[in-house]
């Protein structure tokens, strides 16, 4: 694991599981604040660092357990209140159900208790904003802080040309998410899985706009008679790392299905 320092903050880099290292998470600790709280699995590791920190409050970009997994113990040790998106606080009170391969892979994630983001996050110097961002999942949240021009994107981002999804992702709330992205003024994304990323919104424009010429290449060959598969082999015809890596919860076809399931 790394501790990286950026500005007044702290930075945690760390590879989701010890042992494959396919997958980097990076968590961001600043003024008492933290923002995800990494997979139970790396609990020896976390552990250590977290009571190092003074945290009081954490944030949840959404519920995953790479990102939501640590959260119990946060509550049970430190006493940190956690916020996250109130659709799920009814399912983060109780153990998640989870494929065995993603148990393997990230740790379980055990019940605990959460309260709904408040309007501002206040911390002794900074104010962070929860914006709705829903597409990777119902309950996803962006964090803005105004000030720095600072956005913290969870998994909205991750890379500006996505080729698969999970089955429950959306590419119409995504695009959506985007476009309301640009009501707002921000330079620098802070991404759950790449790290720091300048100049993000010009990132966050060239993702919507290839989202957006996706869908419409995929309608009009759906609208053709083109079959899922014959999509999948014009538009990707590479194969993915994460599809076989995920057993398929990842997949080139779930993408292409969201784009005319909507």
């Amino acid at each position: 694991m790394k501790r990286i320092p950026y500005h007044d903050m702290t930075i945690l880099k760390l590879a989701v599981n010890p042992f494959v290292r396919m997958m980097n998470i990076y968590l961001y600790y600043i003024d008492g604040l933290l923002i995800d709280t990494g997979p139970s699995i790396r609990k020896r590791t976390l552990a250590s660092v977290f009571r190092s920190l003074d945290i009081s409050q954490a944030a949840l970009t959404h519920h995953h357990e790479d990102h939501a997994g640590m959260a119990p113990w946060i509550v049970r040790h430190l006493g940190a209140t956690i916020y996250c998106h109130e659709k799920k606080l009814p399912d983060l009170e109780e153990k998640a159900s989870l494929p065995w391969y993603r148990t393997l892979f990230s740790g379980a994630r055990r019940p605990f208790h959460a309260q709904s983001f408040p309007k501002v996050i206040q911390t002794p110097t900074h104010q962070f904003h929860p914006i709705e961002t829903p597409g990777h999942t119902p309950d996803h949240v962006c964090l803005l802080e105004p000030e720095k021009g600072w956005l913290f994107t969870g998994d909205l981002y991750i890379t500006p040309y996505p080729k698969v999804f999970m089955k429950e992702e959306s590419m119409g709330a995504y695009i959506e998410s985007l476009r309301h992205l640009r009501t707002y003024d921000y330079d620098t994304i802070f991404c759950a899985h790449e790290g720091v990323i300048s100049n993000g919104k010009a990132k966050i424009e060239q993702k919507l706009a290839y989202l957006e010429q996706t869908r419409l290449e995929v309608i009009r060959l759906h609208r053709m008679g083109y079959t899922d598969q014959a999509i999948m082999d014009k538009l990707f015809p590479d194969n993915v790392r994460l599809e076989k890596a995920s057993f398929g919860s990842f997949s080139r076809l779930n993408l292409i299905r969201s784009c005319y399931r909507e």
